[in-house]
This record gives C-alpha cells, sequence and structure tokens, in this order.
C-alpha cells in the first residue's frame, strides 16, 4: 500500500499532512515513558512487516500488521506509523517522503477503526477475543484498501481502474491479516493481558 513520489496531487499531500500532524500531535500527547518500548517494537514490527512484498500485477501487496497496531498501541498508533513510513521510505525506498502524510492517514486511521472493533466486541466476553482481533486486522486491510483506492482515484481520474485493482487485490491479505491478528491478540491475552486490554482503556 506504499505510494511513490509524484503520484498524488498537490492539495492531496498538503491535506495529508495536515491531518496526519494533528493526529500524531494527539496521539504524542502526554506519552509516557513506560509506552515508549512498546512502541518502539510494534513500530519495528510494522517495519518488517511491510518489507516483504507479493507481487500483484502493476501492484503488490504486503502484511502490514496495521490492526494489530492499533488494537495494542491504540491512540499512541499514530506515533508509530509516520517514525515506521519514513525509515521505509528513506532507507529502504519503499513509499515516497513527500506522501508520508497520506500514506500515515492511510494506515493510522484504520488502525483506530480495529482498536474501536476490538474494544467494542471485547466487552462482551474472552469467547469473542479471537473474533474481535480477526475483525479489526481484516477491517483494518479492508479500510487502508478502500483509502488508498479513494486518494488514487481523487488525484488522478487515470488511476480509477488501477484503485479498483489494487483494492481487489488486497482481498486475501484482509483474510490473512484478520487470522494473524486473532491468534496475535488470543496468545497476547494469555502470557500479557494488559496489552490487549480492552473496555474502554487508552
Amino acid at each position: 500500500m506504499h505510494i511513490h513520489d509524484g503520484v498524488l496531487s498537490a492539495p492531496m499531500l498538503a491535506g495529508g499532512f495536515a491531518a496526519a500532524s494533528g493526529l500524531f500531535a494527539w496521539s504524542a500527547y502526554k506519552v509516557r515513558d513506560e509506552e515508549i518500548p512498546q512502541i518502539s517494537v510494534l513500530t519495528a514490527a510494522f517495519f518488517v512487516a511491510s518489507l516483504i512484498h507479493v507481487p500483484a500485477g502493476p501492484t503488490s501487496v504486503h502484511l502490514s500488521l496495521n490492526g494489530l497496531v492499533g488494537i495494542l498501541l491504540r491512540r499512541r498508533s499514530f506515533v508509530a506509523f509516520p517514525i515506521a513510513l519514513f525509515l521505509q521510505a528513506a532507507l529502504l525506498g519503499h513509499g515516497g517522503l513527500s506522501v508520508l502524510g497520506v500514506s500515515t492517514c492511510i494506515f493510522g486511521l484504520p488502525a483506530l477503526a480495529s482498536w474501536w472493533i476490538y474494544d467494542g466486541m471485547s466487552r462482551r466476553g474472552e469467547r469473542w477475543r479471537f473474533a474481535s482481533g480477526a475483525l479489526g486486522g481484516f477491517m483494518a486491510v479492508l479500510l487502508s484498501g478502500i483509502l488508498l483506492a479513494f486518494v488514487l482515484w481523487l488525484s488522478n481520474e487515470d488511476f480509477k481502474r488501477l484503485a479498483q485493482f489494487v483494492l481487489a487485490a488486497h482481498v486475501p491479505l484482509m483474510i490473512i491479516e484478520g487470522i494473524i491478528t486473532g491468534f496475535a491478540v488470543e496468545f497476547l491475552a494469555r502470557v500479557q493481558p494488559d496489552l490487549v486490554r480492552g473496555g474502554g482503556v487508552q
């Protein structure tokens, strides 16, 4: 889901940076020292998960784990994503620096949605833990794909067919990420339950 420089229009880039800056400020507000190690580990996990690209026609797909990041970091997710995306662009050439704001929103907003999904479903009891994690992971990829397709289509009418293909190419990934996130949440709840606590905890 990485976007390269020169693809999006200038207004889209400006809007992306404005939105991402505001969300980053909200996310980083009063971050505690004890939260930094967890943010760092999940930033690294997101960075590594995105490195393996599988070609899919004119685009490629890869794990992102943004749903899992959202469930574990909650509103702190918007600290992790811009750092990881910047390092991917600067060190590896995955994506562009000018689209950093838009890319942060594409991964970060669905991560927040996955947190809200998990938080709401986890109130029903432990038997909903795997399902809530799986649905959160699935929806994170689905919403990221929709946002990516939307910004491509909005920036250039010629990208409309590509945007549709990109969304379709990510359908198998939605299922895979849902399963991975569900199992990860189930495992972490057994060994480190504070990491996946729900019920409105921020």
